[in-house]
């Protein structure tokens, strides 16, 4: 008898456990039906349920951790997706809407959809704000906190509206003195007859405190090279003044940015308040003063492999102030097997670079938080064949610390300077001015020779070049989007003003010299906008336009070096074409007043030299999906040009496209594919184009296109 229970038994739970296998439906769609105000994308995103992903998905996920594994319905959840997605409504004013839901099995296939219906009925508006604790808060604050706070009557209510207002007004009153001011959880009044809200803010606002003392705590290997003075000089922050939670993070943004502090954190001794003062602690934990780094280079800069060596030497806190000394030299050698016989630069046998480096970098510049770096430099170069070069020259910058309650988030200004001599060689002439002619002029290679060599002996002024290039830039932008790395709203405005040899100009003037390099000023306008078109934060459609102008008010316009003019064509610009691909189709170049970089790309290696008007602009739509993987489709448009009259609207360049995305921790990683749909320099058909080389472009990256 017992055998035969216990087979029974077994039997039993084998039963129930096939029928509650056989009852596990994959949840292959979730769908949303009547939602017009909130799109399907963001409702999905706030309720239990989840959509099985796909079958791709699934089978990574068997052997790795991307991708995911099937879900199933699970019915017990919908009451829950329910009242989730009614508390999102009411978050977003709707506090009528009514949702049902069902969902509908395929026994065949053990699939499952599930189906929400939504009715949502008109939205409530917001009839009054009331603010209570303001009575002993600063007239002046008080004033301009009920002016904000008022100013959203007869809207649609939002509980992102009513703590937007609660945050600001903290942050707000944190930084003029109110340390420890608290929000009660606001009085919501609904109406649902008239569909209005009226809305109670209350605040304990609290002391108004200053700083009665700023006290330092120093720790680490290098705690006794660095002075409390030079702390508290960095922190900026006085004894007497009001409590101001922003001074505190600026403060410390201060202390991480000078590299003297393996860690750094500022806090206000609450425990220590006297009356309306407390007390703030710095308290950091200094390293090493000094650091030496040697390297070994192998690169393949001027398109030649290059091995050499490098040393580093940084000195922090030099003659105090958290400057810092950086001194680096290094030398590499094209044929180091002789470099290794005969160690001299200056030997006859040796071919490579070597260079030197010398900045200071400080933190403050007359008693003013602008981080000012300062940078000089020397090379020489040694080419096999071709010509010998010396090169010098210096930068200084200034990266300018902004107040909070101004419209621009960046600014930052730079000057260089940099002069460079060239011997080059007979040979070494010809060779590329033959190679220049046969390719670009389809000449045979006795004429083109022969041309070659006329241009050498009659046409070239010299064998030797000297030139000199200043440059004064201004760089400035403001970012009023959601977020630095994904935004989804929002807009970004960045402004680049440069200016080219004009100060060296003048020293010419003033000494006698000969100049030949033109005056110009150059401007870059890049403006994005982000409309929030989806109403999602996975989803986000972007607009993107620059524009750039090069004028020359003195000199031949030819003159200007390569590398200073306007490009477009690459991953962050019309991704249809390659890095610099879409230029003027009249090229620019004085041959008879050249600079290596303009030799080397213009005759060489066939470069384009680049236009002086440029204009560009993106339409993309960004899709996140499976936490960190994404994908976009994106319109690129633009061209440059020599001048405004070249304009025209069929030397426009249109590519479209599709790329992915790999959202790390840090930073997005990218692949576009960009398509040549319309190319003014090609006008076959689309259809009629070779896939590779003719139609399409892939670029891999690093961050969003823009």
């Amino acid at each position: 008898m017992k055998s035969t229970a216990r087979i029974i038994t077994i039997l039993f739970f084998i039963l129930i456990s096939q029928t509650f296998a056989q009852s596990k439906y994959e949840l292959i769609k979730i769908n949303f039906i009547g939602n017009k105000a909130i799109s399907s994308s963001n409702l999905i995103s706030i309720i239990y349920s989840k959509e099985s992903p796909n079958w791709v998905s699934q089978f990574f996920n068997k052997f790795s951790s991307i991708g995911g594994k099937p879900i199933y319905l699970d019915s017990l959840l919908i009451d829950s997706d329910i009242q989730a997605i009614k508390s999102y409504y009411q978050s977003k004013g709707f506090f009528k809407t009514r949702i049902n839901a069902n969902y509908v099995t395929d026994k065949n296939k053990n699939e499952a959809v599930l189906n929400f219906f939504i009715e949502e009925r008109e939205p409530a508006f917001i009839k009054s704000f009331k603010v209570k604790g303001f009575e002993w808060i600063a007239a002046e604050y008080r004033e301009y906190l009920l002016d904000y706070i008022l100013k959203d009557t007869n809207r649609v209510y939002e509980d992102a509206i009513i703590e937007q207002k609660n945050n600001y007004t903290l942050t707000y009153l944190r930084d003029r003195g109110y340390m420890l001011i608290q929000a009660e959880k606001p009085l919501i009044t609904i109406d649902t007859l008239k569909n209005r809200v009226d809305v109670v803010l209350s605040y304990n606002a609290g002391k108004r405190y200053k700083i009665s003392n700023v006290f330092t705590t120093r720790t680490g290997k290098g705690f006794d090279m660095i002075e409390d003075d030079l702390l508290r000089e960095l922190v900026a922050i006085n004894p007497g003044s009001w409590y101001s939670h922003a001074d505190i993070q600026r403060g410390q943004v201060r202390l991480y940015r000078t590299n003297l502090f393996t860690s750094s954190i500022i806090n206000s001794v609450i425990s220590d308040t006297v009356g309306n003062t407390v007390p703030l602690n710095i308290n950091v934990d200094i390293g090493l003063m000094h650091e030496l780094s040697p390297e070994i280079i192998m690169n393949n800069e001027d398109n030649t492999f290059n091995l050499g060596t490098a040393l580093n030497f940084v000195r922090k806190n030099f003659l105090g102030g958290a400057r810092k000394l950086t001194a680096s030299t290094s030398i590499a050698a094209q044929n180091i097997s002789e470099f290794i016989k005969k160690p001299s630069f200056a030997d006859s046998t040796f071919f490579g670079y070597a260079d030197a480096r010398l900045s200071l970098e400080q933190p403050f510049i007359f008693g003013y938080p602008i981080n000012t770096k300062l940078e000089s430099y020397f090379t020489l170069q040694k080419r096999k064949n071709e010509y010998n070069s010396t090169l010098y020259g210096g930068k200084i910058g200034f990266d300018f610390e902004l107040p909070y309650n101004v419209y621009l988030n960046t600014l930052n200004m730079y000057f260089s300077i940099e002069h460079s001599e060239y011997v080059y060689k007979r040979e070494y002439l010809v060779n590329i001015a033959t190679n220049y002619f046969e390719i670009n002029q389809g000449m045979s290679l006795k004429n083109a020779d022969s041309l070659a060599n006329y241009f050498v002996d009659n046409l070239l002024k010299s064998r030797s070049f000297n030139s000199t290039n200043q440059l004064f830039g201004l760089n400035f932008g403001a970012n009023k989007t959601d977020d630095f790395l994904y935004p989804t709203e929002g807009y970004s405005l960045s402004f680049v003003l440069e200016e080219a040899n004009s100060i060296a100009f003048l020293f010419s003037k003033i000494f006698n010299t000969t100049f030949n390099r033109p005056l110009s000023f150059k401007t870059i306008i890049t403006s994005t906008y982000y409309p929030n078109f989806y109403n999602s934060k996975t989803d986000v459609f972007g607009i993107k336009f620059k524009f750039g102008k090069i004028f020359t008010y003195r000199g031949n316009q030819a003159d200007i070096s390569i590398n200073q003019r306007l490009y477009a064509g690459g991953s962050n610009s019309i991704r249809g074409w390659g890095t610099r691909q879409l230029v003027p189709k009249n090229s620019l170049l004085n041959l008879t007043n050249i600079t290596q970089e303009d030799l080397d790309a213009f005759l060489i290696k066939g470069a384009v030299t680049g236009g002086f008007v440029l204009m560009e602009g993106s339409f993309e739509s960004r899709h996140k999906f499976l936490e960190k993987l994404g994908a976009v489709f994106f319109i690129d448009y633009g061209n440059t040009w020599n001048d405004f009259n070249e304009f025209k609207l069929n030397q426009i360049a249109v590519a479209s496209g599709f790329g992915f995305r790999f959202y790390s921790d840090f930073i997005p990683f990218r692949i576009d594919f960009g398509f040549k749909i319309y190319d003014p320099e090609n006008r076959k058909s689309f259809l009629k184009k070779r896939f590779w080389g003719e139609l399409l472009q892939f670029h891999i990256g690093i961050g969003e296109a823009f």
